[in-house]
């Protein structure tokens, strides 16, 4: 351990006051820039009120409504939209309509990593939305929720997605929750980019299978 003399103390906190004060200054720049990553990006919203964090965006991808459909309903393999997922469990449920899962997630926040568990409640609804309600005991979230309307566009498909989420491990102030709505945002991006470039995969694949069956000589009986 390195002992610092007390102006030593003085002149490295000054220090790092005034490079999280940039940090955060930078950041706060990146949250509040205009939507210009992607050009099908219509919305994309971070806040945080309470503790509790809330994410909105709204977003048109390169690929037929069924498809983006197959892959968020996809549970088991979640991770192949959020590879930070780790272990996924579908539990059982007395309810017929609810799909229970529950995750583990390796979260990195600069040289920091830690596991959080999360799990929740799933519904398909028969206009077919997918409503989730975040279970606290079994979670390290306090409570959550989160909705996504998922609306064909002929050939592409526009996805709103809705959620909110208060953790129920400590974020420090300011500097915390600035950190912690950058990396909600990048988040967001990251698993909508998956998702297009999965649901694209399968349908190449879907054509892919329906061109061979098509070349294939039917059968003839005599």
């Amino acid at each position: 351990m390195t002992t610092l003399s007390l102006g030593q103390a003085r002149e490295w906190f000054t220090a790092l006051c005034l490079s999280l004060t940039r940090v955060s200054c930078l950041v706060a720049l990146i949250l509040c820039s205009p939507l210009s990553i992607a050009d099908e990006l219509e919305e994309l919203s971070v806040a945080g009120t309470d503790g509790e964090y809330s994410l909105r965006i709204v977003d048109v991808l390169d690929v037929p409504a069924d498809y983006v459909r197959k892959v968020i309903t996809d549970y088991k393999h979640a991770c192949r939209i959020d590879p930070t997922i780790t272990k996924v469990e579908v539990l059982p449920t007395d309810r017929d309509e609810v799909v229970r899962v529950r995750n583990l997630s390796e979260q990195c926040v600069g040289p920091f990593c830690f596991e959080i568990a999360w799990a929740g409640d799933i519904v398909e609804t028969k206009d077919g939305d997918i409503q989730v309600k975040t279970i606290p005991e079994l979670s390290d979230f306090v409570s959550g929720s989160a909705i996504w309307h998922i609306r064909p566009l002929g050939e592409h498909t526009r996805v709103y997605y809705e959620s909110s989420l208060k953790p129920a491990f400590f974020i420090p102030p300011v500097i915390g929750d600035i950190i912690i709505k950058k990396h909600i945002k990048d988040d967001a991006l990251y698993i909508f980019k998956n998702i297009e470039r999965q649901a694209i995969a399968m349908s190449a694949r879907s054509i892919e299978h329906q061109s061979d069956n098509l070349k294939r000589p039917s059968s003839k009986r005599g």
